[in-house]
């Protein structure tokens, strides 16, 4: 699970702080996007489709590897794949008018983007023939886990469709595995691989880079003062209901003695099922039976959840400890842009004092599940956002990886890379008619990585292959509001004759997720999915015992079925 995560920071006029212009526009953004996700009567409203790319030189930065979760089955038979982009019913029409295959549509919301930094000279040039370039690479939700889940569980089902499933392909390196080296305690540990390749455009190398958090297990954690918010809303009566009891019971069993929680629910009327208390340690008995009981059915609005589970969080804040809020939820509710920017500012870090992280699970049945709202609150709460489609996921997405899940190293992380001369990265960013935003908030968790992946290209004829690649890593410890910084520095010699074992799972999964938006917007759109099999016969021959990819090499399989 990916905890590099992307948040606004801290934003509330209450507090005494100030919204940075970039993350208020972010907020909004995301609030807009929400606008349509009121409640669970708007289920059968338009569920939009994501777009964006990442990696091979498109759109939005890329960024952390994460495992997988188990799988299990839709219950309702779709009517087919379904366009959620926002095409008419007469379908997909090419924006050229030759009747040629048309485009993923890009993914319009502000988006960071990669930023050459200002001490390059001249700072216009992408690449000097004579000088280094640094870059300081842009880092986007970069802990939010749902779009890929939603994807493999509707993939996985009985009736395969892509309906309803927002794909966001920088996603997809949050969600799998890749097993970079672990940093040594309190630190951050930057690696990097890179592979030779060639395109229609000549030359170019595939940079993955990865940034690892501590290791930290589960006796080693700091306590836990835990609530969870249980989203009571009519629409999540029968599979989420079930899955959600499933999600909660995952995380009570976590818990050890000097952990605290609490229990709310989104009803206007009798929210807290279980006052703040002390738990007796992993499974208590009262937290089942409040967890248990717990029914659906009433007015259940973000709003109100908000308010209780802070109120609920505030009552077993401890400064030194974690402190989480768990929204679990099918997306069926309201937010709005004051809720956002609550979650963010009661999520801001302060030196000696954590702030109060949220964290939100989507669960439900794949064709009905909306993770518009899940997403939103993950990034705006610095958070991850996940999504639980079976009991067996809910095991390996929130009790396997539970202490990455919860926990915190740093915040405000930076990742730059200087390049040699002769070098320069493929800008990856927003489409020209899509607003840019600043660099996300990034935060790193014990047990984690990110992985950024990047395309670069020589603009020299004769590269100098003992040129080097650095990657530098500056961030702020989460408890002590100390500034730490880590580097390290490879020969291209090196890392073309290392490993480029990751770096190959990397683009296997980045073009499987394209060739998942491109099945998406047209049906019959075979050259992604010849890519996508290209990448992963690759990737598989480097790691052939690899049971995510092949696990995306049966759903690749049943893309092409009729």
């Amino acid at each position: 699970m990916s905890s590099l995560r992307g948040s606004p920071p801290a934003c509330s006029s209450t507090s005494g702080r100030l919204v940075r212009a970039a993350d208020t526009v972010r907020v909004a953004a995301l609030s807009a996007l929400l606008a349509g996700c009121s409640s669970a009567a708007g289920l059968d409203e338009a569920q939009s489709g994501g777009s964006g790319t990442d990696g091979f030189g498109d759109v939005s930065g890329a960024a952390s590897g994460s495992a997988d979760s188990a799988g299990g089955n839709g219950t309702e038979e779709p009517t087919g794949w379904g366009s959620t982009t926002g095409a008419d019913e007469t379908g997909p029409v090419s924006s050229s008018g030759t009747g040629d295959e048309p485009s993923p549509p890009q993914f319009d919301e502000p988006s960071p983007s990669d930023e050459k930094d200002p001490q390059n000279v001249p700072e216009a040039d992408l690449c000097a023939a004579d000088e280094t370039t640094a870059w300081r690479l842009a880092v986007r939700d970069a802990d939010a886990m749902s779009s890929p889940a939603h994807a493999r569980q509707a993939m996985l089902g009985p009736w395969p469709s892509l309906t309803g499933v927002e794909v966001r392909p920088w996603e997809f390196l949050n969600y799998y595995t890749f097993a970079y080296p672990l940093a040594p305690p309190g630190q951050l540990l930057a690696a990097a691989q890179l592979r030779a390749s060639q395109d229609d455009l000549g030359d170019m190398f595939e940079l993955q880079v990865a940034v690892r958090g501590p290791e930290m297990t589960a006796t080693e954690r700091p306590s836990l003062h835990l609530t969870l918010a249980l989203d009571n809303s009519g629409s999540m009566a029968g599979k989420a209901l079930e899955l959600l009891k499933s999600a909660s019971h995952v995380l009570a069993a976590q818990l050890r003695v000097g952990d605290s929680v609490a229990v709310v629910s989104w009803s206007q009327i009798g929210s807290v099922l279980l006052p703040p208390m002390m738990v007796s340690g992993p499974n208590d008995a009262k937290l089942l039976q409040a967890i248990d009981t717990f029914t659906v059915g009433g007015a259940a609005e973000l709003t109100q959840a908000l308010s209780a589970a802070y109120a609920a969080a505030d009552q077993q804040y401890v400064p030194k400890d974690i402190n989480r809020v768990v929204f679990i939820s099918d997306g069926g509710a309201t937010a709005t842009q004051d809720d956002l920017l609550l979650l963010a500012q009661r999520a801001a870090d302060e030196p000696l004092k954590t702030g109060i992280h949220a964290i939100a699970v989507g669960v439900g049945d794949p064709a009905l599940y909306r993770d518009d709202l899940i997403n939103a609150i993950g990034v705006a709460g610095a958070g991850p956002s996940v999504y639980v489609g079976s009991p067996e996921a809910a095991e390996n997405q929130l009790g396997a990886r539970f202490v990455g899940l919860v926990g915190l190293t740093a915040s405000s992380v930076d990742v730059h890379v200087t390049l040699p001369p002769g070098l320069q990265l493929e800008a990856v960013g927003s489409a020209p008619d899509v607003e840019v935003v600043g660099q996300d908030h990034v935060t790193a968790a014990p047990n984690d990585r990110v992985v950024l992946h990047r395309r670069l290209r020589p603009c020299v004829a004769d590269l100098d292959h003992n040129g080097a690649i650095a990657v530098q890593i500056g961030w702020t410890d989460a408890l002590t509001g100390e500034p730490k910084q880590a580097t390290a520095e490879w020969k291209l010699t090196e890392l073309l004759s290392g490993d480029t074992s990751w770096v190959a799972k990397g683009e296997a999964v980045l073009a499987y997720a394209e060739a998942l938006r491109a099945i998406q917007y047209h049906a019959g759109h075979t050259e992604a999915i010849d890519a996508a099999w290209e990448r992963l016969k690759a990737a598989k021959a480097a790691l052939p015992d690899d049971q995510e990819l092949a696990e995306i090499e049966q759903m690749l399989a049943a893309l092409q079925e009729p």
